[in-house]
């Protein structure tokens, strides 16, 4: 279709328009497929706790019901009464039974299964209904259905004389009526129900009207089982969930949501999605107007030179805007960046609708590989570019760090950034802060430490840790707008069972707590219940992303700590990070000095299913001087190193590939090419974790992203492994 249009522009235009239109309607279908998942969700777990309450409250009544029973079966009144076995002189003086024990239905039966008594506080019970049923119940409990009316019976024996000297005296059945009311009451008036015995309605909430509809959507093969049902009654759709009640003539109990009434509000959401959409394409197509236009007009300018060229004017004036290379990086910079905009304007409208915290590992992750593109090609303008060119190049480089950051906070939050795990000491990491945190917190806030010497070492990514400490500084900043006292400690603290029964987070051992104190504005209670979600901010709007205290909750849960807050408004706020506490004696991990970047004449085989990024890759590492052979998979790894005659020192491959993973293909390869280095890269936490066990103790896994010194740094180590092995093995031999 594009082919039509005559002009660049028009051809840009109509793709970006496209492009933002295609996206903004997924991301409306997926917000409303998501509530809607979210809603069933709800309605399920709410069926089934007042199905369960209903069921509890329910045992509880009968065996109140019948302790009642049996107290009043063993009245010598009742005995007396019965013993007579003349039914005016037992009905006559069992009246009273009645009221007294405010049951609604009252029947007592000889030893003969005669009928001597019958109360009930309805008029229109019929008594041959509640004879044949008084014959049909043998049990302790049963369900009557008789007159319209609906009663939980129990029945129990009256017993004349103790021991061997008893003598039956017949049986007595004490029975509440069911209500719609006291159904309601006992299932928290929040959904409709229905009695059910064998397919017909008994009791319900329901109207009248609608029953048949109910019977006619319980199918057979629904009936055997209690799971959640899907029953489309009268022009209305109902989920619905039962329990079993016992008896001789047992019922079911149906608790009833209406999925229709609770998916009424998408409408209005709908409707809020589509001005939302609407406004994003018009947006778009604004944006992407004036993008198309400076992108072509250098174009158009080139052309209207050429046509002077044709007639003869060679004195035409092309302006000239930095080289190919800027040029071609900016384009696809300029390009990049709007398409990333209108991305995360929708994933920010989802998030607040849909949890996004699910969805912003992946999409880091992919994000990722684009940022370490723009960074890349940009270190690689930056060796070779002129004066005039090399503050832009750097101010595009900044972007691209600025966007790694916020990819390594998406991480955080939700838990899926790969962690550079060392053995620190929290207080020197403190310490060497310290400096740092009083030019951010500024001269009006006053900063006191205090560091206990008897704590011990942790595990964490001092990276991360840091940045921990930096945002509760800048949050406690913030709540000083008019200066104060921020304080930092740190101390040993053992966190016992009895606490670990409370934070299921917990196990219970030794931590080191570090606590961030301030004497600010403080908290109120329902903002310390939202302070961990995603993208929740009491600041001004501009001011605050509310992905600080989210990230700190990411990295302390993925680091296998615990984090507690305690605050009160207008006296301030503590935030205590627990992480489990390391021996004293475990070793620090060392210190990497900076150095230049190694180089080397080595052979590689380069295996990263992303083009842009392997190809990036591999340009940095030939300019340090390797030799660097190219696949997008497993399998194109193998054909290559089929056809590569010479020797190959080291592989560099991505655990995660179409076809053939980089696990697999190393295995295939190791046994060609024998003393093979091996580097994987990878950028997701669950991938690292579940392969680590198999990439081997000679193998270095490579966290995403990285940069070129990184990377060389990372294959001059495997190189040294490898030669570091091979002279193991030589002075082995050597020896034999």
């Amino acid at each position: 279709m594009l082919w039509r249009f005559h002009h660049l522009r028009t051809k840009l235009l109509v793709s970006m328009l496209a492009v933002v239109f295609l996206l903004t309607a997924a991301m409306l279908l997926l917000v409303q497929g998501r509530m809607r998942s979210h809603v069933r969700e709800d309605l399920v777990s709410t069926l089934r706790a007042e199905s369960a309450v209903y069921n509890e409250i329910e045992k509880a009544r009968h065996e109140q019901a019948r302790q009642s029973a049996l107290m009043i079966a063993d009245q010598p009144s009742l005995k007396a009464l019965m013993s007579t076995n003349d039914r005016l002189t037992v009905e006559d003086g069992s009246e009273s039974i009645l009221r007294s024990s405010h049951s609604d239905l009252l029947i007592l039966e000889n030893v003969s299964g005669n009928l001597l008594a019958f109360h009930s506080a309805s008029n229109d019970l019929p008594a041959s209904a509640l004879t044949q049923l008084m014959k049909g119940s043998s049990g302790e409990e049963d369900w009557w259905f008789a007159g319209g009316h609906l009663y939980d019976v129990s029945l129990v024996p009256i017993v004349s004389g103790v021991n061997a000297n008893q003598r039956p005296l017949g049986r007595m059945a004490l029975g509440r009526e069911i209500s719609s009311k006291s159904t309601l009451d006992a299932a928290f008036g929040r959904a409709a129900f229905v009695f059910d015995r064998n397919g017909a309605v008994l009791l319900s909430s329901l109207p009248p009207s609608v029953w048949g509809d109910f019977e006619l959507s319980l199918k057979p093969e629904q009936k055997k089982s209690d799971a959640i049902q899907e029953l489309d009654i009268g022009s209305e759709r109902y989920l619905t969930h039962f329990v079993e009640l016992p008896g001789d003539h047992p019922v079911r109990f149906y608790s009833l949501q209406s999925y229709d009434q609770a998916t009424f509000f998408l409408g209005s959401l709908n409707r809020l999605l589509l001005i939302l959409g609407a406004l994003a394409v018009v947006g778009g197509a604004f944006v992407a107007f004036f993008i198309s236009r400076q992108v072509t007009r250098p174009l158009e300018r080139l052309a209207q030179g050429t046509r002077q060229l044709e007639k003869g004017d060679f004195e035409f004036n092309i302006p000239i805007q930095g080289n190919d290379e800027v040029a071609d990086l900016t384009r696809a910079f300029e390009d990049m960046r709007t398409s990333l905009r209108q991305s995360r304007e929708g994933l920010l409208r989802s998030a607040r609708l849909e949890a996004v915290g699910r969805l912003a590992g992946g999409v880091a992750h992919d994000f990722n590989n684009l940022v370490m593109i723009i960074k890349g090609y940009s270190d690689l303008l930056l060796d070779h570019a002129t004066p005039e060119a090399r503050p832009h190049l750097e101010e595009i480089k900044r972007a691209g760090e600025r966007a790694s950051g916020l990819t390594r906070q998406l991480l955080a939050f939700s838990r899926k950034q790969v962690l550079e795990q060392q053995v620190l000491d929290p207080n020197q990491t403190l310490k060497n802060m310290v400096k740092m945190l009083r030019v951010l917190i500024g001269e009006d806030v006053e900063l006191v430490t205090s560091f206990s010497d008897e704590i011990g070492r942790v595990l964490a990514d001092p990276g991360q840790l840091e940045q921990v400490l930096m945002n509760l500084a800048v949050n406690a900043r913030d709540a000083m707008p008019n200066g104060g006292k921020l304080i930092i400690e740190t101390q040993p603290c053992y966190l016992d069972a009895e606490y670990a029964a409370t934070h299921t987070e917990v196990t219970p051992g030794p931590f080191v707590l570090t606590a961030v104190t301030d004497n600010g504005c403080g908290m109120s209670k329902d903002i310390l219940g939202q302070i961990f979600e995603p993208f929740f901010t009491t600041k001004e709007p501009g001011k605050g992303t509310g992905l600080g205290l989210a990230t700190i909750y990411g990295i302390v849960k993925q680091s296998k700590g615990h984090i507690a807050v305690y605050s009160e408004p207008g006296v301030g706020s503590t935030f205590k990070i627990y992480l489990p506490s390391l021996d004293k004696s475990a070793p620090l991990a060392p210190v990497r000095h900076a150095g230049t970047t190694p180089r080397g004449t080595a052979t590689i085989l380069l295996v990263e299913d992303e083009a842009p990024l392997r190809v990036l890759a591999a340009e940095s590492l030939k300019r340090l001087g390797y030799t660097v052979l190219q696949a997008g998979n497993g399998l194109e790894a193998l054909a290559v190193s089929d056809q590569h005659l010479g020797n190959l020192d080291i592989v560099v491959t991505d655990i995660v590939m179409p076809r053939m993973g980089g696990v697999e293909m190393v295995e295939r390869l190791k046994p060609k090419r024998a003393n093979l280095a091996v580097i994987f890269m990878s950028g997701y936490t669950e991938v690292a974790a579940l392969e680590n066990a198999k990439i081997g103790s000679d193998s270095i896994l490579l966290n995403k992203p990285f940069s070129s010194e990184i990377l060389a740094h990372k294959i001059a180590e495997a190189l040294q492994r490898r030669s570091g092995a091979e002279q193991k093995a030589l002075a082995a031999g050597t020896a034999g």
